[in-house]
């Protein structure tokens, strides 16, 4: 089964015409966003649903009953900071770990080169681009599964797609148009859909070859206020979403079928981010009622809660460090880091260093290392002291 990624968006890349993106793309008046096309399905072909491979190493398995022992606390250390010049709203980090890419309030994406930051050296310069094509907030960052793509989405109501393999390119080859405020989105697996969650209540199927989007034709399935995170699992057999309207959704990735609706999930609060664990097996999410959880993607049972973070007033996201020991999130009272055991919930330690909100976290799929951003205007790189890891 060829699992490779789509090369539809590259050869799209290269066939791009650079020239006409240097003139004035702020001219509303002329465009038109693109209406979304109501289906009954999305189908892949067999060969687009990659078989999933289970790591032991991840949580593929917890039982509520069984008294886990917490893992040693992690000793992490700050090891590379860069500054945008307004609040860092957003960060992801490539599917092989090679590099991150950051956004911002001032409507700039900068991408970093995960090897440069390690380095601490000041002669490596880890910002190797820096993209402007936004008119308002950067919300959500996606790289394409060929490596040469970077999406973004932003308040200016627009999904940008940003080639970063060629150097001398700050401006994006393409935009998809919305009505609405794009808060998230997320390359299926394949490279050939996007999910898009916006400031509407029903999600957005992105075509990205042919530039055509959908949405499901059942209605009923819809959230009730707007979407705060999308994200496919490891193989694009199922996705899954999260609300203002305080729930979570899993939904089948053939069809767009909705398969699991768990409601009040944050004691009716709004769900700031969910995402699944590497296994497909769980959901993290965070809410604004001050938690984070975790729940059983078969059955919506919420297996374990981390307390002891502070998040009522600012959507803040909770992630999975790589090998899915830990879980991390930020607490808005004090602008710190704080690392929970993700089996037991026990809060195991606090790291500081942000003198605003952190916004985001997000954790390097491949190794130890982690990014956080937020209201400081600054973006931090961490990892396990030397000695620990």
């Amino acid at each position: 089964m060829d699992q490779n990624a789509s090369t539809e968006l590259s050869d799209l890349l290269y066939a791009a015409t650079y020239s006409s993106k240097d003139e004035d793309e702020d001219d509303d008046d002329d465009d038109e966003y693109d209406i979304p096309v109501i289906v009954d399905d999305i189908s892949y072909s067999d060969d687009e649903i990659q078989s999933e491979d289970i790591p032991t190493k991840h949580l593929t398995e917890i039982d509520p009953e069984t008294n886990h022992e917490p893992k040693q606390t992690p000793n992490y250390n700050l090891w590379y900071i860069t500054t945008h010049r307004a609040a860092a709203t957003c960060v992801r980090f490539k599917k092989d770990g090679k590099f991150a890419a950051t956004g911002s309030a001032d409507s700039s994406l900068k991408v970093l080169d995960t090897s440069k930051m390690k380095s601490h050296s000041d002669e490596d310069r880890p910002v190797i681009r820096t993209l402007y094509d936004h008119t308002g907030r950067v919300n959500d960052l996606s790289f394409h599964p060929n490596g040469l793509t970077l999406a973004s989405c932003s308040d200016d109501r627009n999904i940008k797609l940003f080639d970063i393999a060629t150097q001398g390119i700050k401006r994006s080859f393409r935009f998809l148009r919305d009505k609405y405020p794009v808060r998230s989105i997320d390359f299926h697996p394949t490279g050939e859909y996007m999910l898009a969650g916006t400031d509407h209540e029903a999600i957005r199927f992105w075509d990205v070859q042919n530039i055509k989007c959908y949405i499901p034709s059942n209605s009923q399935s819809n959230h009730r206020l707007s979407i705060t995170k999308v994200r496919w699992n490891s193989n694009g057999g199922k996705f899954v979403t999260s609300s203002l309207d305080g729930s979570i959704k899993i939904w089948e990735g053939e069809n767009g079928d909705c398969i699991q609706t768990i409601d009040n999930a944050h004691s009716g609060q709004a769900v700031s981010s969910v995402e699944f664990s590497k296994s497909g097996a769980y959901v993290l999410s965070s809410g604004c009622d001050s938690t984070s959880k975790l729940w059983d993607a078969n059955n919506g049972k919420c297996i374990v809660t981390y307390e002891g973070a502070v998040h009522r007033n600012n959507h803040v996201q909770s992630t999975f460090l790589c090998e899915e020991d830990y879980v991390i999130s930020s607490d808005e009272s004090d602008n710190s880091i704080i690392c929970w055991d993700s089996r037991t919930g026990k809060l195991l330690t606090r790291w500081s260093g942000h003198t605003g909100i952190v916004r985001y976290v997000a954790a390097s799929p491949t190794e130890s290392g982690f990014m956080s951003c937020g209201d400081d205007f600054r973006v931090r790189y961490w990892n396990l002291d030397p000695m620990q890891s």
